[in-house]
C-alpha cells in the first residue's frame, strides 16, 4: 500500500544547534578561583568531579546539546578557557546570588578545560581582534551569538586546542580509562572494523560509501554519523556497542533515526526522518542519497536510482 505522503512546503524549520557564551567572574561568583583550583586537579586525572550547572540568560533560546563557550571575565587573565555542550534544557532554579531572581540553569557536560592562571587561554584581546561583533567585555551569563560568528568563534577554538593539546597529555597518562582518540577517529576506526571483507554491487570495498557520507558532514557530528550511518544497519554492531564506544547520546539518536528497520517501507522511513526535527540526520541522509546516486548511476542500477532520487527529491522539499 502506497504511504500518502503530504508536504508543506513552506514549513520553516530551527534545527540548527545554538551556541552560549557563559560569563565567570571568579572576583564576585559563588564558584570561587579556589573551587576551580580543585576541580582542575580531578579534571587532570580525566573527568569533571560532580555535576555542574550555570546560568543561562537567554534561556528560552536554549536546550540540551547546544553549545557553550565559557568565559573568563573581570580581572586577570580574561577570555574563553573552557567550552562543552549543555547537558540538560534550562530550568528555574534558585538564585545563586541569593536575590530571588528567576534564575534557569543547564546542566554543563565539558570536553575541553584550560586553567586561565596556569595556561595559555583565549585571550578577550584575541576575541576582540577575530570577533569585534561581539562585546566580550560586558553583558549576561548566557547570552546567544550568531550562528555565523559561532561557526568562525568553533574553528578558531579547535585551533587553540590543536596548538595546546600537549595539556591534555597528562590525563591519558594518569587514567586508564582515558581515551585521547577523536570520536572522529573512532568513528572511522570502528566503521573500518565493521565493513572489513565487504564489497557492494560494483565490487568495490562497502567502507569507501560510508567514508565518502562522512567527508560530506559540515561538522564533526555529521562526519561522525556519515561514518556510521550503516553499521547497525548492516553489521553486527549494536546501538549498545556503539554507547560502550562511547559516542553522545545525540550521535546514537541519529544513527537509530538513519537505521532503516526493513519491515518499514521506505518512504515512511524517509518521512520519519523528515519529521523528527534532527537536522543532523536530514543532512546525513540528504548526503547518502546523492553518494547513492552517483555510484547507482556509474554502476547503471536504475532500481535503486530511481528509489534514491524520489527519497532525495522528497527531503530536500520537505527542508526547502
Amino acid at each position: 500500500m502506497e504511504l500518502d505522503i503530504k508536504l508543506s512546503i513552506n514549513k520553516k524549520h530551527n534545527f540548527k544547534r545554538n551556541t552560549f557564551i557563559l560569563r565567570w567572574n571568579p572576583a564576585v561568583s559563588s564558584y570561587t578561583m579556589e573551587r576551580l583550583d580543585s576541580d582542575m586537579e580531578e579534571w587532570a586525572k580525566g573527568y569533571w568531579p560532580y555535576d555542574f550547572d550555570w546560568s543561562v540568560y537567554e534561556w528560552q533560546r536554549a536546550r540540551k546539546g547546544d553549545r557553550f563557550f565559557m568565559l573568563r571575565v573581570g580581572e586577570g587573565n580574561t577570555g574563553i578557557f573552557a567550552a562543552g555542550r549543555f547537558a540538560s534544557n534550562p530550568e528555574l532554579r534558585e538564585d545563586w546570588a541569593g536575590k530571588e531572581r528567576e534564575v534557569y540553569y543547564a546542566d554543563l557536560d565539558f570536553e575541553a578545560v584550560f586553567h586561565p592562571e596556569r595556561s595559555e587561554i583565549l585571550t578577550t584581546a584575541e576575541l576582540e581582534r577575530e570577533f569585534p561583533e561581539v562585546a566580550w567585555r560586558t553583558g549576561h551569563s548566557g547570552q546567544r551569538i550568531d550562528v555565523e560568528v559561532a561557526d568562525r568563534l568553533e574553528i578558531a577554538w579547535r585551533d587553540f586546542v590543536g596548538c595546546n593539546k600537549s595539556l591534555y597529555l597528562p590525563r591519558a597518562a594518569r587514567n586508564e580509562e582515558y581515551d585521547s582518540r577523536s570520536d572522529i577517529d573512532k568513528a572511522i576506526e570502528l566503521a573500518s572494523k565493521a565493513h572489513a571483507a565487504d564489497y557492494d554491487l560494483d565490487g568495490n570495498p562497502t567502507i569507501l560509501h560510508p567514508l565518502a557520507v562522512g567527508m560530506m558532514g559540515h561538522t564533526d557530528t555529521e562526519r561522525i554519523v556519515g561514518f556510521l550511518h550503516d553499521v547497525v544497519e548492516d553489521t553486527p554492531y549494536t546501538f549498545e556497542d556503539l554507547a560502550e564506544e562511547g559516542f553522545t547520546e545525540e550521535v546514537i539518536e541519529t544513527l537509530r533515526l538513519l537505521t532503516h528497520d526493513k519491515q518499514t517501507p521506505y518512504m515512511e522511513y524517509i518521512e520519519r526522518i523528515c519529521t523528527s526535527g534532527n537536522m543532523v540526520a536530514i543532512n546525513v541522509k540528504i548526503n547518502d542519497l546523492k553518494h547513492n546516486l552517483a555510484r547507482g548511476k556509474e554502476g547503471g542500477h536504475t532500481r535503486f536510482v530511481e528509489k534514491h532520487t524520489a527519497a532525495l527529491a522528497f527531503i530536500e522539499a520537505y527542508v526547502r
